[in-house]
């Protein structure tokens, strides 16, 4: 047995195995698997290391697709009340057998059903909704297919996949507002269960364990409603959403949205002019949740998510652009040492056109036509997947912000970005932990921090 949990099967008959699952430090159980039952593998070793990495345990977990009650039984071990469900008859046996077997009956309720079928909710009092995505690609015409029940099971859906499916009746359920959901995606090749969907509908995102098995990457992603669901405070029309964050004594995820901004900031003290109708919004984020990054890294990697969730490239450290270079938003920081929180100040076009002569676009020429506040629900989105601070799960670590900002770049050099210096053709090639561009030119590898001496024209 390897990793957190391992495995082990002795045949018992045509009909059922005997696996052995175990956890370590938490405990190890033999399950009976029924044929049609999926058996735990290495999928569910990497959910169940990353369940077991959460920092809070407790409370009413669901878990879908419970299968042979693996995940279920860990969970109920790890102190939590469990709904589980599966639309597999023999996998609801599998799981209360399983779950008798370990003395959990009592934690554990099992029943028939998931989303999409008649009569099945979530329930509202989950804190944890746990789903291993059924992650096989359905059958090409001509290719053979599963057994109905087992097609249930392990094959995703053509058209959307489970997770949407999931997403729509969280759409129309009554949840708790803080409930964290965590998926296990196949990522490569592409499930149409997709975490975009999720992105996209102002979810935040946060990787919490990912494997390359055979030639399948698979990731468990826990996502969640920004603020616990918490809205912004909405201005018609204010000087500076960064002075006016300023004002907000309360803690949490706290942002100040305004559709009308006066007087903005940009960089080193410049103005940034914002027409009625564009996006103009500040994030407050207390000091300790990003005192580990270097107010650089931080701004490229807020650039970065912001980007790709508008479909657009970032131009380092915090510009965001078109595909054509055209500028679009800009990302500002403030605050910092000494400084109970730090200000983070989003500012976006809704239109293109003309300023002082030069070329600017807007979101609605790289998404089409939105409203301020969907577009606000994205980017808060994508803000909070970096910074927001979970109660039930860690904080995002130096290296995957690193990881995040260098892609958010490689995508925008990709489309053909020339980059110069003091008119010397240079090449990009990394980022340091300050955030600060490492190039390659010429006289060998150097190090930048400031935009003013790089020349960036896609």
């Amino acid at each position: 047995m390897s990793g957190v949990g391992g495995e082990r099967l002795d045949e018992i008959g045509s009909d059922s195995i005997i696996t052995g699952f175990e956890v370590r430090g938490v405990g190890s159980w033999e399950l009976d698997i029924p044929h049609t039952v999926y058996p735990p593998r290495e999928d569910t070793t990497l959910l169940a290391g990353a369940l077991l990495g959460l920092r809070r345990h407790g409370g009413l977990a669901t878990e879908i697709g419970c299968g042979s009650g693996a995940i279920s039984i860990l969970l109920a071990t790890l102190g939590w009340e469990v709904e589980a469900c599966d639309v597999n008859p023999f996998a609801v046996a599998a799981t209360m057998g399983n779950s008798s077997k370990a003395g959990l009956s009592n934690l554990i309720n099992v029943s028939e059903g998931g989303p999409g079928e008649d009569g099945w909710s979530i329930p509202e009092d989950s804190s944890l909704i746990v789903w291993n995505l059924p992650y096989l690609s359905p059958p090409r015409e001509g290719e053979p297919v599963l057994e109905a029940i087992e097609e249930a099971s392990l094959s995703d859906l053509a058209d959307g996949g489970w997770s949407d499916l999931l997403l729509g009746e969280l759409g129309s359920a009554t949840v708790r507002d803080d409930c964290l959901v965590v998926m296990l995606h196949r990522t490569d090749p592409p499930s149409p269960s997709s975490p975009e969907s999720w992105k996209s509908e102002g979810w935040s995102s946060r990787l919490l364990a990912s494997s390359r098995i055979a030639d399948e990457s698979l990731e468990v992603i826990s996502y969640w409603r920004p603020g616990s669901g918490t809205p912004p405070i909405v201005l018609e029309e204010c000087g500076s959403t960064m002075d006016e964050a300023e004002k907000i004594s309360e803690p949490g995820w706290q942002r100040v949205l305004s559709l009308s901004q006066i007087s903005g900031r940009g960089r080193r003290g410049s103005s940034w002019q914002s027409e009625t109708g564009d996006l103009a919004c500040t994030w407050l984020i207390p000091s300790n949740v990003v005192e580990e990054y270097s107010p650089g890294l931080t701004q490229t990697a807020i650039g970065a998510v912001v980007s790709d969730a508008l479909r657009c490239n970032v131009k380092w450290p915090n510009d965001i652009l078109t595909d054509g270079g055209a500028k679009l938003g800009g990302v500002l920081l403030e605050g910092g040492t000494g400084n109970s929180r730090v200000k983070v100040g989003i500012g976006l076009n809704r239109k293109g056109g003309s300023l002082d002569g030069i070329r600017i676009a807007g979101w609605e020429d790289v998404i089409g036509p939105s409203r301020a506040s969907e577009v606000f629900e994205m980017v808060d989105a994508a803000v909070a997947s970096l910074f927001e601070d979970r109660p039930s799960v860690s904080p995002i670590t130096r290296e995957e912000l690193l990881r995040i900002s260098w892609r958010g770049l490689s995508e925008s050099l990709s489309y053909g970005t020339h980059v110069s210096r003091s008119g010397l053709s240079v090449r990009p090639v990394g980022l340091t932990e300050d955030g600060h561009l490492i190039l390659y030119c010429e006289s060998g590898v150097e190090i930048v921090d400031e935009l003013e001496s790089l020349s960036w024209v896609a």
